[in-house]
């Protein structure tokens, strides 16, 4: 019988186990997927710090690429039929597809019998459940995507996670011209580019890390402030200076910071929207000043993973803009899946936008 290296995450701040288990058969509608490259996501460090809850033991990792691993009368989400070696990325989320959220609501991201990879609990038949592994086995109502050979897997990895949140919450909003992005890591810089490259003038990142400041001036920001070096005031001043004392249109919040809504409410114009994206764990809490919000007719919103079909235009999006945007350094140190301690120790440490675990090396 065939097997596979696995991670297992056994509670906030333990030691991850690297553990060896039997493949097995797939089901029908299931994919086997030979993980090429997986990343460690915010959640997945929510998760290990304890500021969000899981189900133990699991195999953490959702944000990945792969390769079928073996033959399959599966579709990808446009029809075709899947071949054992295409490279795929997929859904975070596998979907029923006919329950209240995912047929009439259009969230099948709420579906009511969910599952979201890399955050369920590892348990027979859904074993192979996470990123951080070997392989993964894909359920029935998971959209699986194609992968252009142009596109590498270091491009390519955190697409069904950061960016096709951002497209998704992003989806509907009167964008404007003049945006202010809390937060600089793979949404915001995500984010950034996306919002540059669709016509938005004047895109403005904010956040406590120069570094990551830098890394978003490459990606199209056209202006920064760093929060340790100027007050929110002094931000204000700046954005009614680059708005003819309007005020910006749109603020997307992906910082996950509670204090980010609070601090931002005056530097919206009247009429303004507030997208948030990263209040992701439940202590996410603040006092906010109801009043901003009603005298100034501010519309807040709030959107949390996304429907498929937004990791198809991610893919698309990349395909466009790989040879602006380097999306490849996105990516910094990538660790063997038998040193997943010392990954998670790096990620923290928030030097870099994404670590990378490669299971095979």
């Amino acid at each position: 019988m065939r097997s596979t290296r696995i991670s297992l995450f056994h509670g906030s701040n333990q030691p991850f186990e690297i553990y060896e288990c039997g493949l097995g058969p797939s089901d029908a509608g299931e994919v086997l997927v030979r993980v090429n490259l997986a990343t460690i996501c915010g959640s997945d460090l929510h998760t290990f710090a304890g500021r969000r809850t899981s189900p133990i033991p699991c195999i953490l990792g959702h944000e990945a690429v792969g390769q079928v691993a073996e033959s399959t009368n599966t579709t990808d989400f446009n029809g075709s039929p899947l071949k054992e070696g295409d490279r795929i990325t997929w859904s975070i989320i596998s979907s029923c597809g006919t329950c209240l959220n995912c047929a009439y609501y259009q969230l099948p991201q709420k579906c009511e019998t969910l599952l979201k990879y890399g955050h369920a609990q590892r348990a027979l038949p859904r074993d192979l459940n996470g990123g951080f592994a070997q392989y993964i086995r894909l359920q029935p109502g998971t959209a699986i995507f194609r992968l252009p050979d142009s596109i590498a897997d270091s491009e390519s990895v955190s697409l069904n996670c950061a960016l096709s949140t951002v497209i998704a919450g992003l989806n509907g909003i009167d964008i404007g011209d003049s945006v202010v992005i809390q937060g600089c890591g793979m949404l915001g810089i995500y984010a950034t580019s996306f919002l540059r490259y669709y016509g938005c003038e004047v895109v403005i990142v904010v956040d406590v890390r120069s570094d990551r400041l830098e890394i978003a001036k490459n990606f199209g920001a056209t202006h920064t402030f760093n929060l340790t070096e100027v007050s929110t005031d002094q931000i204000n001043d700046e954005l009614l200076f680059l708005t003819n004392q309007r005020g910006v249109d749109l603020v997307v919040e992906v910082s996950g910071v509670a204090s980010a809504f609070t601090d931002s409410l005056d530097w919206l114009r009247i009429g303004g929207h507030y997208l948030t994206l990263g209040y992701v764990y439940p202590h996410a809490k603040t006092i906010v000043p109801m009043d901003k919000i009603v005298r100034k007719c501010l519309t807040i919103y709030g959107s949390h993973n996304y429907h498929p079909r937004f990791l198809g235009d991610a893919i698309e999006f990349v395909r466009e803009t790989r040879h602006q945007y380097s999306f490849d350094l996105l990516v910094g140190n990538t660790y063997p899946l038998t040193e997943i301690d010392q990954a998670f120790r790096q990620a923290i440490q928030g030097n870099q936008i994404r670590v990378g675990l490669c299971p095979w090396e």
